[in-house]
């Protein structure tokens, strides 16, 4: 369940030199259930209630939420229970931090001054450092979700301050952990396929070998090996497809740029709200020391608060349906109108064309999730890390199951094993025409949160390629599209191509250009029916009124 209030309640009020605290409001303390906030209210006097409900701290301290950082040794040797570090988690993405913690920056890590926030984008960081909480953006329509128009951030891919930027959508974080587990089994399939491909090429040297790159029924292309006499194998990846070349799944990130929750969890934090964590600050130049943005305040973050917002970044509930919302008690079932609407407007999905990107369900096999982990083929651990501190040690990860430890609503358990994960995705880059078209390309971060490197160039994705978001959740966390353009469904869907596009095959057309088009062609009824079935696919969370 999740513990507190994200979207912060009440309010942080300064007056002079004194911070006001509005009682149990500040989005890193812990709610108690809303039937006993309930009870306690009509038992307590009413004297009192109007006694305690403002309190005054008048002491100027760090907001930081908990008695010290929590270490990656306890963690891993397990003295801090998934419950319990889940909750910890919680407050620490919640909490709203203040200069004494370190957020904000007097300088960027490349020596740019800055009044400690900044507006817009500044020369040496990749994107506005201009937020005290990560829970300030994450916040609709429950903590931890998607965020409004206002919360976009721009992003500068060239770090020189200048324009144009890049819009990003706050996305919600719902689902996102089964999101990785989806991405690691993927990419043990497809590092499979091309280690069989590098097999039979041996057994034949000189001869191409070609195997296809089709895992979940989503298809990356062919990737062929071809072998010298003495063993030594050289790949083409030329028709790899919707990947990076070393073809790991990357599920984050509008561009599938970012591999893991733990990379987005250290991006965002050392950068978006200048609390760099101990693990960032390890990767720069020795010259930037223990305090490279020169707030007075080092170890900001440690491996193992980093840890434990990872964790409760990827234990988040599943995204749902309105029905499975009414199940659990919590609204009104659709009516037999609605209930029609919705089927036929799911039908409508599949017959445009919707679901050759937006695959309803994946199968997932290991609900289990681990933090560090092994799994995906090795493509997931932060090698980088492991080599600081022996602590961040995949022999002994934090380790939770969807099936049964995360957030309500949970996974669907598959009766043949593992889960189903209707996710309306296919972890896939594709094409999306000139109109939706970034101003340059962006890199994509190797896990080490390095520039990802292949044949010794960094690896980019085209301006005009994004990875599918996936749907689940879709109908209450708008905006819509990667920058917050599209403020219905109905003008996302209509923006997937345009009314007069390139022609097939040219520069600049959409993937999307003909299920947009038949989208376009249906009744208004049937535009109607298929958007009430979007709508339908919600975020839904029991622990907040």
């Amino acid at each position: 369940m999740r513990q507190t209030s994200a979207a912060s309640r009440g309010s942080i009020v300064l007056l002079s030199a004194a911070t006001l605290l509005v009682a149990g409001s500040l989005a890193c303390q812990q709610r108690a259930p809303v039937a006993e906030k309930a009870a306690g209210s009509e038992n307590a006097p009413k004297a009192t209630l109007a006694k305690n409900r403002f309190t005054v701290d008048l002491v100027e301290k760090p907001a930081f939420p908990l008695p010290k950082h929590l270490e990656q040794k306890d963690i891993a040797a397990g003295t801090i229970p998934f419950a319990t570090l889940f909750d910890d988690g919680d407050k620490l993405f919640h909490t709203p931090y203040n200069g004494l913690d370190g957020v904000g920056m007097q300088h960027t890590p490349a020596g740019t001054p800055l009044h400690r926030f900044s507006v817009g984008p500044i020369a040496g960081s990749p994107v506005p450092v201009g937020v005290q909480s990560c829970g300030s953006c994450h916040n609709m329509p429950f903590g931890a979700g998607a965020g409004l128009a206002n919360t976009r951030v721009f992003f500068d891919p060239d770090q020189n301050g200048q324009p144009p930027y890049d819009a990003r959508a706050t996305i919600s974080l719902f689902g996102n952990g089964v999101i990785q587990l989806v991405a690691q089994e993927m990419t043990e399939k497809l590092i499979a396929a091309k280690e069989t491909a590098a097999q039979q090429a041996k057994a034949t040297p000189g001869t191409p070998a070609s195997q296809p790159l089709t895992v979940n029924g989503v298809d990356f292309g062919t990737i062929t090996a071809t072998a010298s006499p003495t063993g030594d194998v050289k790949y083409d990846v030329s028709k790899v497809q919707g990947i990076s070349p070393d073809l790991v799944v990357r599920p984050y990130g509008w561009k599938g740029q970012i591999t893991t929750l733990r990379n987005f969890s250290v991006a965002a934090s050392s950068f978006g709200m200048g609390m760099q964590a101990e693990e960032f600050v390890w990767r720069l130049p020795p010259a930037a020391g223990p305090d490279p943005d020169g707030d007075g305040v080092t170890r900001e973050l440690s491996v193992g608060d980093i840890t434990a917002m990872a964790i409760y970044n990827a234990a988040q509930e599943v995204p749902t349906d309105l029905d499975h919302v009414a199940a659990m008690g919590f609204t009104t079932a659709p009516d037999a109108a609605a209930k029609g609407m919705i089927d036929h407007g799911r039908q409508l999905f599949t017959q445009v064309g919707c679901v050759s990107c937006h695959i309803p369900e994946m199968h997932l096999g290991n609900t289990v999730f681990e933090e560090p982990t092994r799994r995906g083929a090795g493509q997931y651990l932060d090698a980088f890390l492991a080599g600081k501190t022996p602590d961040y040690d995949p022999a002994r990860p934090v380790r939770f199951d969807f099936l049964k430890d995360s957030q309500a609503p949970r996974l669907e358990a598959d009766p043949k094993g593992g889960a189903v994960v209707r996710l309306y995705g296919d972890l896939k880059r594709h094409e999306m025409g000139r109109q939706l078209a970034d101003p340059a390309p962006v890199a994509v971060l190797h896990v080490t949160l390095a520039p990802l490197k292949y044949d010794d160039k960094v690896v980019m994705v085209p301006a005009s390629q994004y990875l599918t978001p996936e749907l689940w959740g879709v109908g209450n966390t708008g905006p819509y599209l990667h920058d917050d353009r599209a403020g219905t469904l109905h003008e996302a869907i209509t923006l997937h191509g345009e009314d007069s596009p390139p022609a097939v095959g040219e520069p600049g057309r959409s993937e999307a250009q003909e299920a947009r088009d038949a989208y376009v062609k249906l009744t208004p009824d049937d535009q109607r029916a298929l958007v009430a079935f979007l709508k339908s696919l919600v975020n839904f969370s029991t622990q907040e009124p």
